[in-house]
């Protein structure tokens, strides 16, 4: 059995965004009881990944991304190159093992998607769930 659907998640420059209940519903509608998740982020400028959502770690965390990729460098791709930078220090996939209808997270682990281009976006994430 594979279910596949999309969670669309309006983003904003430097803002990041919990996306694990979206994540579950679709997993839900889907019935699925066991197997696994795949998320799959369809850009080059934003990230994925699961850790937890603490207001002073995801600050650190936005610390840590501009003193790697700083916005006001001089780079070589001339509109976003930070953006890219920083994405590819995330993942654009995440696997998630699913038991009894669940994602199989850690008590302080969630989804987290985060938008590091220099505008607003539409991002796309593609769950696909199978057995």
């Amino acid at each position: 059995m594979m279910y596949r659907d999309y969670i669309e998640v309006d983003t904003q420059e430097g803002k990041f965004y919990d996306i694990t209940e979206q994540v579950q519903a679709v997993l839900k509608k889907s019935g699925l009881q066991h197997g696994l998740c795949n998320l799959y982020l369809e850009a080059t400028t934003a990230g994925m990944m699961i850790n937890e959502n603490d207001r002073m770690l995801v600050e650190d965390f936005r610390r840590l991304f501009k003193n790697l990729a700083p916005e006001d460098k001089v780079y070589q791709h001339p509109d976003n190159a930070f953006s890219h930078l920083r994405a590819s220090m995330m993942n654009q996939s995440l696997v998630i093992p699913v038991a009894d209808g669940s994602l199989s997270l850690g008590g302080w682990q969630n989804i987290l998607l985060w938008e590091f281009d220099n505008k607003a976006r539409t991002r796309k994430v593609v769950v696909t769930v199978h057995d």
